[in-house]
């Protein structure tokens, strides 16, 4: 289907005051500080326990104290690929559940922030790329719902009484005849996929911040945030532990799941097939290889014109193109594509409907 393709990023996040990568464990870290204090021995305990005596964290200091979180994640899934102890005192078992514990965190962080998000940027950006009768189409790489929100608040004002976004891939708890609006290809998995290890079955869950939504009183979902704990729901089929399904934010990046599979290749479909692509907030970093060479083959076919880059600087939001390292970046991959670096806010301003 020819048309425009929105790709979003962590700044599209951040656009909305929602937390950047580099934002989320100091975050965390202080969130868990009170439950440690009084329950040591706890999973909240223990990581804390962890993040102090393996790299040195205390209370209040800047975030450029923190170790990177993909470098967190990446230190974490080496010592469980190569089944090495991290240290004498961190086995194999107890990296596992740190793991976890860092994934339940991060979700915290991002259901905390979604219920204070004022979207009405997402909601201008998405009736402004995609005017009726056109459909959204958009990709992210980023598993918070901020954009899931918007396109339901969207589809109940086109659609009464609203639908689910079709996300392409086998969800077992929607029905096949369950209306959908627009296209959300995630590449990264997403805070609200619960994925059953065993029989591979992936449900659509609920949180806080999305029960509002009448849509998602049309379906049996699993509570989300019980399903990133040791007790978390259990898959109907099998009774294995559903898990959420996120291709954590680690420089060795994961893309076998048979459902993280699909939406790649629809990804890869959809920009192929784009008139227009609208990058919001995705600055190409050096560990998003998969990405980047996606993007690279997809837009093979595009002229850079066609291409729109939204980015934000805040020191300098008039910097030229060649300028910014971000745009340098998307320069030598696609040409002199279209660039501000004003901000979303700013660009919705002054972008023709």
């Amino acid at each position: 289907m020819p048309g425009t393709v929105l790709f979003l990023g962590a700044g599209a996040t951040k656009a909305v005051y929602g937390p950047l990568t580099d934002e989320i464990l100091p975050k965390v870290f202080t969130k868990l500080q009170p439950l440690a204090g009084s329950n040591p021995e706890s999973p909240e305990g223990k990581l804390v326990q962890f993040l102090q005596t393996q790299f040195h964290l205390t209370p209040g200091l800047p975030k450029d104290r923190y170790p990177g979180l993909p470098l967190l994640m990446s230190l974490l899934d080496l010592s469980l690929d190569r089944r090495e102890l991290f240290h004498k005192d961190w086995d194999v078992e107890a990296v596992a559940k740190l793991r976890t514990g860092i994934e339940l965190g991060i979700f915290d962080v991002l259901e905390d922030a979604l219920m204070a998000f004022a979207t009405k940027n997402h909601n201008l950006l998405l009736q402004k790329l995609f005017q009726a009768p056109a459909t959204p189409q958009v990709i992210t790489t980023n598993y918070d719902l901020v954009v899931d929100a918007t396109l339901m608040f969207l589809s109940q004002q086109r659609m009464p009484p609203g639908a689910l976004p079709d996300y392409w891939c086998g969800l077992a708890n929607i029905p096949s005849n369950e209306p959908r609006f627009g296209r959300l290809l995630k590449l990264h998995g997403s805070l609200n996929w619960l994925f059953c290890q065993t029989c591979q079955r992936l449900v659509l869950g609920a949180t806080d911040s999305t029960r509002y939504l009448s849509i998602f009183g049309k379906i049996a979902s699993p509570d989300l945030k019980n399903s990133f704990t040791a007790d978390g729901a259990p898959c109907e089929v099998c009774q294995t532990r559903l898990r959420p399904l996120l291709v954590a934010p680690s420089h060795v990046k994961v893309y076998r799941n048979p459902h993280i599979s699909q939406v790649w290749a629809e990804a890869q479909r959809m920009l192929r097939q784009a008139d227009r692509v609208v990058f919001v907030g995705y600055s190409l970093p050096d560990d998003d290889v998969e990405v980047v060479y996606l993007l690279k083959r997809g837009l093979a076919h595009l002229d850079a014109k066609q291409i729109t880059v939204v980015e934000y600087c805040e020191t300098n939001p008039v910097i030229l193109r060649d300028e910014h390292a971000v745009g340098r970046r998307y320069r030598t991959l696609f040409g002199n594509v279209e660039w501000t670096a004003a901000g979303l806010d700013a660009w919705l301003a002054v972008a023709p409907l």
